[in-house]
């Protein structure tokens, strides 16, 4: 775990965390957007390709957006960007659950059907590291 402190700084591991989460957000927010507005339903690239209609994948889309949002929220608040001292450390436990949530997606990524789920293995992997590396700092001391 030093390694990992002395190869990526706390701050850097929050700010690619950060983009991360927010271009993704924005991800799937053009997705929902391209099924509402123009019936564009990519369900052959999208969650391995396992989704079978228009309103599954719809739904599937909304938890992400909002999955995106609470993470970007205990990046936060970790971080102590957003003032909830309370929360700090449930946010280290969400960051815990990040890893092993992203680990679980790298390996998902890896089996999926499709060429574009798999490309997703480099940055869930890349998602995986930075949230341990958060994770492995104690709120106190940002």
């Amino acid at each position: 775990m030093n390694r990992l402190r002395k190869i990526l700084s706390y701050q850097q591991a929050t700010q690619w965390s950060l983009f991360l989460f927010s271009f993704f957000a924005l991800f799937h927010f053009a997705v929902i957007i391209g099924i509402i507005l123009f019936d564009y339903v990519p369900v052959d690239y999208l969650w391995g390709g396992r989704m079978q209609t228009k309103e599954e994948l719809l739904v599937f889309e909304i938890i992400s957006l909002t999955i995106m949002g609470i993470c970007s929220f205990v990046v936060l608040v970790h971080a102590g960007k957003i003032k909830m001292p309370r929360l700090r450390g449930f946010a280290t436990i969400v960051l815990w659950i990040l890893v092993v949530l992203f680990v679980l997606n790298t390996a998902g990524n890896i089996v999926a059907k499709t060429t574009f789920e798999k490309f997703f293995t480099i940055v869930t992997a890349i998602s995986a590291i930075l949230c341990l590396r958060m994770a492995i700092e104690k709120p106190s001391q940002n």
